[in-house]
């Protein structure tokens, strides 16, 4: 499967999503498309697959018991180093692949569903303990949907900003 990943890794930065088709993942991935439909049933199927790979290396499952607001940002930095690590790269997949294209925006609902789920368990642990005056629901999407604006802004529409600026820009939308 990781042959897949990669692959569709290296296409998305040479041209656009909408233009890869399985025959060209199987012919670079050196595996027939019997392989492919093994373990995917589209393309789309495999781009899940590639936000999965890329959220494993975030991994926060450590985490899960410090305070919501620092947990916040351990997130935060974490997405922000693996995707400031990945810059030039992604620089290249933006080239061919607009912010408000499939791609870019599949990879920001799997990442606003998975973050969502973190806040959501975490503030749900916190709540039993203390009475909340906003819905758990509500308060884990807000932090979610914050913590991926300021992502998208400096990544996905090229704002380059250091993590210090970051973090200052998360706690001014946060009021934190």
């Amino acid at each position: 499967m990781s042959a897949f990943s990669n692959t569709m890794f290296q296409m998305v930065s040479e041209q656009p999503f909408e233009k890869i088709n399985v025959n060209q993942l199987c012919e670079i991935s050196n595996y027939p498309r019997a392989t492919f439909y093994n373990y995917f049933d589209d393309k789309y199927d495999l781009l899940e697959y590639c936000w999965y790979v890329l959220s494993e290396q975030v991994d926060l499952q450590q985490f899960t018991q410090i305070p919501s607001e620092k947990l916040l940002f351990v997130y935060f930095d974490r997405i922000y180093d693996l995707l400031n690590e990945r810059y030039e790269w992604l620089a290249k997949v933006l080239k061919f692949n607009s912010c408000n294209s499939s791609l870019i925006w599949g990879f920001t609902e799997y990442l606003k569903k998975q973050t969502r789920k973190i806040f959501l368990s975490c503030i749900a642990s916190k709540s039993q303990q203390a009475p909340v005056d906003v819905p758990i629901e509500l308060l884990a999407d807000h932090y979610s949907s914050t913590l991926l604006l300021v992502l998208e802004w400096i990544f996905f529409k090229q704002n380059k900003v250091d993590k210090e600026a970051a973090h200052k820009y998360l706690r001014k939308l946060l009021a934190i």
